[in-house]
């Protein structure tokens, strides 16, 4: 006896639980391929921010060394005359090459290092720094003073922590990125000494 066969040609059509396997199979394929992508990008801005952060960061860095070294008339002076330290959160010194006083202040509620020439222009030389503490709980300020007998500065030394941001910026510079800080990244802290040529001769 002979079985009957369908037109030549017909083909039998998936059913539905195969079509639903193959869509679910679909979607977690682009589910792992876009949580890749976004791993790689948040990777990218990591790198991005820190690297930006890391060089605008010691551009101001090594410009505030540069003016410190030519510098003289420090501030400000120990509160007692046997002390050799003084912790602050300004400098200020007057620079022989333009006969101005230089002013460098960090804003503890903004973030900012900001710097104004005979205490008139400000701007913003630096933004994300951030308070840190040493082992005991004690604030370190930004700005360390070393000081001679005799009310002469014969160190300045820099300690900032900054927050990774590829937004921070330098007015001196006209550099500025439009992009999102990123967020729980290990800050970065630079320390730069410098000694005022005054405390060589």
């Amino acid at each position: 006896m002979k079985t009957r066969r369908g037109p030549a040609g017909t083909h039998r059509a998936f059913s539905l639980i195969e079509l639903l396997i193959a869509l679910a199979i679909s979607a977690a394929l682009l589910v792992a391929t876009l949580f890749a992508l976004q791993t790689s990008f948040i990777a990218y801005q990591v790198t991005s921010d820190q690297a930006s952060t890391h060089a605008v960061g010691r551009l101001v860095v090594h410009r505030v060394m540069a003016m410190v070294r030519s510098g003289r008339d420090f501030r400000p002076f120990p509160s007692n005359v046997r002390d050799r330290y003084v912790s602050s959160d300004y400098l200020e010194f007057y620079h022989p090459d333009t006969g101005q006083v230089i002013t460098i202040t960090w804003d503890q509620i903004t973030g900012q290092l900001r710097y104004a020439i005979d205490g008139e222009y400000e701007a913003v030389l630096l933004e994300g720094v951030i308070p840190r503490t040493d082992e005991d709980g004690v604030p370190v300020r930004p700005f360390l003073l070393e000081w001679e007998p005799g009310r002469r500065a014969y160190r300045v030394t820099i300690d900032l922590t900054i927050i990774p941001d590829d937004r921070i910026s330098t007015d001196a510079d006209g550099f500025l990125n439009d992009a999102n800080p990123g967020d729980g990244m290990k800050p970065i802290r630079l320390i730069a000494s410098a000694m005022p040529r005054s405390a060589l001769f």
